[in-house]
């Protein structure tokens, strides 16, 4: 009997630590866990930041739009909305079809994931509305020195994907994206070089030619372009101007300038299915 109740004992000791040590090993793996969950967020992260970041405007037009929780088809990008005081891509817009439809917005920073589709959450991000006041679509627009000189018209631009923040505008002679860049030449302009936006015209430093970049060298070179740009290469820096006059007078001779709405929306509604051929 004596022998049993110590046997029993040492079991009843032995257990103790076992327990103890079974939940110490229970609390170790669940802490192994929860690094292993916040590395994998964390490589996530890093995955997402080294991946393609800067996105050119018509790479991201046209494509479809789909929600991951419903799996449901919400229409095609037909159009971005620039804020052009911060120089910062804000709201997607988005139309059934690629011709027509009625067109729905929501923000560039509800998109969850861009590839050969547009990844967003649900279907709710587009119940939102918008004031599109200060938005543009820069498409088109003419590009010129304070002093009216030419530089072309904006085609596109390139904008990271994660801040919305636009890096440089891309230019021709034109301002029509359907127009391959092995046709037209195409030049590169940093936003830094962008004084202001005012109506459809984007207003440049007078010297801004001489930091523009040749992206593509075209069949169709437009001499009176070119010829604008040599004129600047020519300008010096001493004569850049600090502050560019926005008085009325400016103004009306931009407003002369200003595209007619029907064509500006006509050339958005053509450019969509060409840049995908």
């Amino acid at each position: 009997m004596f022998e049993e109740l110590k046997f029993k004992g040492e079991l009843d000791v032995d257990s103790k630590p076992v327990e103890l040590k079974e939940e110490k090993k229970s609390e170790v793996g669940f802490e192994e866990k929860e690094d292993e969950i916040e590395t994998g967020l964390d490589l996530e992260k890093v995955r997402l930041r080294r991946g393609r970041q800067n996105m050119k405007r018509t790479n991201m037009l046209a494509k479809q739009v789909i929600s991951i929780q419903s799996a449901v088809s919400l229409g095609f990008v037909s159009q971005l909305w620039v804020d052009t005081a911060s120089w910062v891509v804000l709201v997607v817009e988005v139309k059934p079809n690629l011709f027509s439809g009625e067109a729905e917005r929501f923000l560039l920073e509800d998109v969850s994931q861009v590839g050969d589709v547009v990844l967003i959450e649900d279907e709710s991000v587009m119940e939102n509305d918008f004031k599109m006041v200060g938005l543009d679509s820069l498409v088109g627009y003419r590009v010129v020195t304070p002093g009216r000189r030419n530089i072309g018209k904006v085609r596109g631009y390139t904008f990271n994907i994660n801040s919305g923040a636009v890096e440089s505008l891309e230019l021709d002679s034109f301002g029509i994206s359907i127009i391959p860049s092995s046709l037209v030449s195409t030049y590169a302009l940093l936003v830094e070089d962008v004084l202001e936006v005012i109506s459809d015209t984007v207003v440049v430093h007078e010297a801004a030619a001489l930091r523009i970049q040749r992206l593509t060298k075209g069949l169709w070179d437009n001499q009176n372009a070119r010829t604008s740009i040599d004129e600047l290469e020519e300008y010096s820096d001493a004569e850049r101007p600090d502050k560019f006059d926005t008085g009325q007078s400016k103004r009306r001779s931009f407003g002369r300038q200003k595209f007619h709405p029907k064509t500006r929306e006509t050339e958005d509604e053509w450019e969509l299915p060409m840049d995908y051929l």
